[in-house]
C-alpha cells in the first residue's frame, strides 16, 4: 500500500519491513528510500557548507555518508554534520586528517556520539542499520524538517575533498531534497 497521506509516519514501518513501494520510487522491502548524491567538493574550513536541502515537507533520514575523495593535509581536523534549524547531528570528535581516499563517513543517528568511519572503505559500524551497540537502533537516523544539513571541518591548514550520499523517505507528499 502506497503513502498516500501527508505525514503517514505509520507507514515507514511498512516499507522499511514489507515491501510496499512509493509510487516512482524504488523503495521496497529492507529499502533505505530515495537517493541523492552531492558531487565532490573542497572541504569547508571552519565554517557550515550546505550539503542537502530539504524543501516543502518532512524527511525520515535513512542514511547520511560520505567518500573521501582527496585527503585532508594539513593540521588536525575534525568533522560534524548539522541540520541548520534542528542542530548537530553527531558530537564533531572524529578526527580526519590524513584519512585515505576511499575512506567512508557514516552517521549513526546518535547525536551524542562520533561519526564512524571505515579508512580505505571499510566500515564496521555502518551507522544504526547494522550496528548492535544498545546506543544504537534502526532506522530513520533522523526526522527532519526543511533546511539545509551542513557540513564543517576543523581544519588548521590544507582542505581535502569529500563527495556526500543522503538517503531518505519523503513523509510529506510535496517534499523535496536537491544537492547544495
Amino acid at each position: 500500500m502506497p503513502i498516500t497521506t501527508t505525514r503517514d509516519y505509520t507507514k515507514i514501518l511498512e516499507i522499511l519491513s514489507g515491501g510496499t513501494v512509493i509510487p516512482g520510487t524504488t523503495v521496497g522491502a529492507g529499502g533505505l528510500g530515495l537517493r541523492v548524491v552531492r558531487a565532490a567538493d573542497a572541504d569547508p574550513q571552519n565554517v557550515w557548507e550546505a550539503i542537502f536541502t530539504i524543501a516543502g515537507g518532512i524527511i525520515a533520514v535513512t542514511g547520511l555518508y560520505g567518500v573521501r575523495t582527496v585527503i585532508q593535509a594539513g593540521g588536525a581536523s575534525t568533522m560534524q554534520f548539522q541540520h541548520d534549524v534542528a542542530g548537530v547531528m553527531d558530537d564533531g570528535t572524529l578526527i580526519v586528517t590524513g584519512d585515505t581516499v576511499g575512506t567512508v563517513y557514516s552517521l549513526t543517528g546518535n547525536v551524542a556520539g562520533p561519526i564512524v568511519h571505515g579508512i580505505g572503505g571499510l566500515i564496521v559500524e555502518g551507522g544504526k542499520v547494522v550496528a548492535t551497540s544498545a546506543t544504537y537502533g534502526t532506522i530513520p537516523l533522523f526526522i527532519l524538517g526543511a533546511g539545509d544539513i551542513e557540513v564543517t571541518m576543523t581544519a588548521a591548514a590544507g582542505t581535502g575533498s569529500t563527495e556526500y550520499a543522503l538517503t531518505y523517505i519523503p513523509l510529506d507528499d510535496d517534499v523535496t531534497v536537491v544537492a547544495a
